[in-house]
C-alpha cells in the first residue's frame, strides 16, 4: 500500500473482494468481484518447486500481477457460520475503472474488454505517452476490431503511438497478420507470473503458412537495479511480407485487466523490423545503452560498419553483463586502444548468423571482425521446471494437473550458450531482426576473463577429460594461483579418445588413477610456467625461423622438456593491425605443437583466463613408453611388494 501511487477508493476495495469463500489452492483460474460489474481477477498456480508443508507451498499463487505471501487466514462473517478467508498480497490489485465521465451510460463502460478499451482509452484514463489512437485507427482501416473482442481469457499487446513512426510505410507494414502477432490467445499472461523467458506461446499469428511465437522477460536495468518487462515476437517461418527473427518491445505500461484478459501497452509494433543495428542500439534507456557507449566513445570505427548495408550479426553485451565484469579489467582494456578494438570486433561477425543455424548443428564455431578469434556454441535443451506432487485432497490435485499442463503447453526454447577468448556467455535474447542484420543480446562480455586456468578447464566440457586427469594428486591446484602465469596446450576430449582407441593400454593405465606420477609428467609436457603467450606472440617466435617443409618452427620450454611450435606458412604477417584487406581475406593460418614426431593441431586459441592462456589442440603428445618404466611396463606399488618379498626370500635362503 505504501507504494500505491493510484487512486484509493471504494472501487479499489471492492476489486479485492470474491462473494464466494475460497482457500487458495481451491481457487478457480478466474472469480467476480465485488466491484460494480463484476470485473474478474485472473488466478495464475506456478509451481514453486518447495514441499506443500500446510497444503499450497508447493506452487505460487498469483492474483492478476500479485502474489500471495500468505494464505488461508480463516474468519467468519457477523452470522458466525458463514466461513471467510483472507489472503494476504504483495502488490496492489487495479482494477480497470473510467476516470472521467463518458456521455454514454456509465453502465456501457463497465467491465471493459480489449475492444473497448482500445477504441475508448481516455475514458480509462490511458492518455499522453500511452496514447494508443495510431494503432487504434490501423486496426480499424484493416477492419481486424473483433480481434480485440475475443472472448475468453487472453493477452493482447497494443503499441503507444510513439511507437508507429509517422511515415506510411510503417503503419503498411502492419497488416492484418501483423495485428494477430499481437495476441495471444487462451493465455492471461501477466508479467510477473512468466517466470522464463525460455517459455514461448503461440500467437493468433501462428497459422500454416506464418508461424508467430511470444516470449516475455524481465530485466535489470539502470543503476538503481530497476526491472523492466519486454515481450518479444518470434517469426520463425516467414512469408514476402514478413521477416524471420526476433522484436523486441518494452512493456511501458502492463497488467491493465479487461474482461476478455490482460493488456499490455508496448513502445515498439511487434513483427514489423524497421530498425538498423545502430539505430537499435541507440535507443535510450534500451538494454545495450552501456555496450553503445563504449562503442561509440572509444572505438566509433566500428560504429559506421554496423550502420553499413552489409549485413553482420552482433553479440551485444546488456547493460546487466557490464555489471558482471571486474572494473579494473574493464578500464585496463579501455586505457588500451588496441585491446578495446580487439574486444570490441570479438563481438560481430561478418554475416547474418541466427540462433536456428545453430541449433541444428550447421554452425558451431564462427570467425569474428577479431583477426584469428572465433566464437565457439553450444546448444541446451531445456527441460520443464519441476515442481512438487500436490497436498492430499483432491481439489489440490486438479489445481496442480491445471497448471503442469499449462506449463507443458507452451514451447521451451533452446539455450544458446557460446564462448569467445575465455569467457562463457548465454544469449538471453536471440535473432533480433535489423535492416542490416541480426543481433543476439548476452548475459557476458567477451573478451574480459574472470576464471582461472583452473577453472576454465574445470567448467568447459571440451577440456573435461584433461581436467579429470589434472586432479590426480591434485597437480592442478597450481593453477589456481593468481599471481602465477601459465600457457597450456590442452588436448580435447577427442584427442583422448584417439589415444584410447590407438594405445588403450596406456590411456587405461592414465585414467586408473594410481600413474599419478606418469600423469603429471605427461601433462608438464603441455605447459608453459612463467609466460602467458598468445596465438600472435607464439606466431611472432617464427617470424624469422627456417622453413622446413612449409612450416616455421620455434622450440618451446616447456615445465618438462621442450616442444616446437609451428607455424604453417600460408602468408606474411605483420601486425594485425595493420593488415591490408587483401591480407585479411587469405585463408586462416595454422599452428601445431610438435614433440617426438606427434603432431596436435591448435584448434582452439586463445581461450583467456586471469591467470594464464589455454590454447586447445585434437592430439595428447604423448607415447606408450610414458607410461612405463626403464623401457617396461610401469610397476605398481602393490608389484614392488612382491618383487621386494622375492628378493629378501632369496638373500634369507643365501644365509
Amino acid at each position: 500500500m505504501d507504494r500505491y501511487t493510484g487512486v484509493r477508493d471504494q472501487r479499489l476495495i471492492r476489486y479485492h473482494i470474491a462473494n464466494i469463500p475460497y482457500t487458495v489452492q481451491d481457487l478457480p483460474d478466474e472469480l467476480n468481484t465485488e466491484l460494480p460489474g463484476n470485473p474478474r481477477l485472473y488466478i495464475t498456480k506456478v509451481p514453486s518447486g518447495n514441499a506443500p508443508i500446510t497444503g499450497w507451498e508447493h506452487q505460487k499463487y498469483y492474483v492478476n500481477n500479485a502474489m500471495v505471501t500468505s494464505a488461508n487466514h480463516l474468519a467468519h462473517a457477523d452470522d458466525g457460520v458463514t466461513q471467510q478467508y483472507l489472503h494476504i498480497i504483495d502488490q496492489v490489485i487495479e482494477p480497470t475503472v473510467t476516470h472521467v465521465q463518458p456521455n454514454a451510460s456509465l453502465a456501457t463502460y463497465l467491465n471493459p474488454d480489449a475492444q473497448r478499451l482500445l477504441q475508448k482509452p481516455r475514458v480509462y484514463g490511458i492518455v499522453d505517452r500511452y496514447s494508443i489512437s495510431e494503432f487504434d485507427k490501423r486496426v480499424r482501416e484493416l477492419a481486424v476490431e473483433d480481434v480485440f473482442a475475443m472472448k475468453g481469457k487472453n493477452t493482447f499487446f497494443i503499441p503507444v503511438d510513439s511507437a508507429l513512426n509517422p511515415n506510411a510505410s510503417h503503419k503498411d507494414m502492419i497488416d492484418k497478420q501483423v495485428v494477430h502477432g499481437h495476441v495471444v490467445p487462451n493465455r492471461v499472461l501477466f508479467t510477473r507470473t512468466v517466470t522464463s523467458s525460455a517459455n514461448q506461446y503461440e500467437s493468433l499469428a501462428f497459422t500454416d503458412n506464418l508461424k508467430v511465437f511470444i516470449t516475455m522477460e524481465n530485466v535489470t536495468v539502470g543503476e538503481g537495479e530497476e526491472m523492466a518487462y519486454y515481450v518479444k515476437s518470434n517469426t520463425i517461418a516467414s512469408d514476402v511480407s514478413h521477416k524471420k527473427g526476433t522484436v523486441l518491445a518494452r512493456i511501458i505500461k502492463g497488467n491493465v485487466p479487461v474482461r476478455n484478459g490482460v493488456v499490455h501497452f508496448i513502445d515498439r509494433s511487434l513483427m514489423v523490423v524497421t530498425s538498423s543495428i545502430m539505430l537499435y542500439l541507440q535507443e535510450k534507456d534500451g538494454q545495450l545503452s552501456k555496450f553503445y557507449q563504449l562503442m561509440k566513445e572509444h572505438y566509433p570505427e566500428l560504429t559506421y560498419k554496423l550502420v553499413s548495408q552489409d549485413e553482420h550479426t552482433l553479440f551485444a553485451p546488456s547493460n546487466e553483463a557490464f555489471n558482471m565484469v571486474n572494473t579494473k579489467r574493464l578500464n585496463e582494456v579501455i586505457l588500451n586502444s588496441e585491446r578495446l578494438a580487439r574486444l570490441l570486433k570479438l563481438h560481430v561477425i561478418n554475416r547474418r548468423l541466427t540462433t536456428d543455424e545453430i541449433v541444428d548443428h550447421s554452425t558451431r564455431e564462427v570467425e569474428t571482425l577479431s583477426y584469428r578469434r572465433k566464437l565457439y556454441f553450444a546448444v541446451n535443451q531445456p527441460s520443464p521446471e519441476p515442481h512438487f506432487p500436490p497436498f492430499s485432497s483432491s481439489s489440490s490435485s486438479s489445481s496442480s494437473s491445471s497448471s503442469s499442463s499449462s506449463l507443458s503447453s507452451s514451447s521451451l526454447m533452446p539455450v544458446v550458450t557460446l564462448e569467445g577468448a575465455g569467457v562463457n556467455a548465454t544469449i538471453t535474447t536471440a535473432n533480433i531482426a535489423t535492416k542490416n542484420g541480426v543481433i543476439h543480446i548476452i548475459d557476458r562480455i567477451l573478451g574480459i576473463p574472470s576464471q582461472t586456468v583452473y577453472e576454465k578447464m574445470g567448467s568447459d566440457p571440451m577440456l573435461s577429460s584433461s581436467f579429470s586427469l589434472s586432479e590426480q594428486k591434485e597437480w592442478n591446484k597450481r593453477l589456481l594461483d593468481r599471481d602465477e602465469k601459465f600457457t597450456l596446450f590442452v588436448p580435447s576430449n577427442k584427442a583422448w579418445d584417439y589415444i584410447k582407441r590407438t594405445i588403450p593400454s596406456a590411456h587405461k593405465k592414465l585414467f586408473m588413477g594410481e600413474f599419478s606420477y606418469h600423469v603429471r609428467y605427461v601433462l608438464e609436457r603441455h605447459m608453459i610456467v612463467g609466460e602467458a603467450f598468445s596465438l600472435e606472440q607464439l606466431a611472432a617466435l617464427t617470424t624469422n625461423s627456417t622453413i622446413r617443409n612449409g612450416y616455421q618452427y620455434e622450440r618451446l620450454q616447456m615445465m618438462r622438456g621442450k616442444i616446437y611450435f609451428q607455424a604453417k606458412v600460408k602468408q606474411s604477417y605483420g601486425e594485425v593491425g595493420n593488415l591490408t584487406e587483401l591480407e585479411a581475406e587469405l585463408p586462416m593460418p595454422e599452428y601445431y605443437v610438435e614433440w617426438n614426431g606427434i603432431r596436435a593441431k591448435v584448434i582452439r586459441p586463445d581461450v583467456e583466463c586471469v591467470n594464464g592462456i589455454v590454447h586447445v589442440i585434437d592430439g595428447v603428445l604423448m607415447v606408450n613408453r610414458d607410461v612405463t618404466v626403464s623401457g617396461s611396463n610401469a610397476v605398481t606399488s602393490a608389484s614392488w611388494v612382491i618383487v621386494l618379498a622375492l628378493v629378501l626370500a632369496a638373500a634369507w635362503g643365501r644365509d
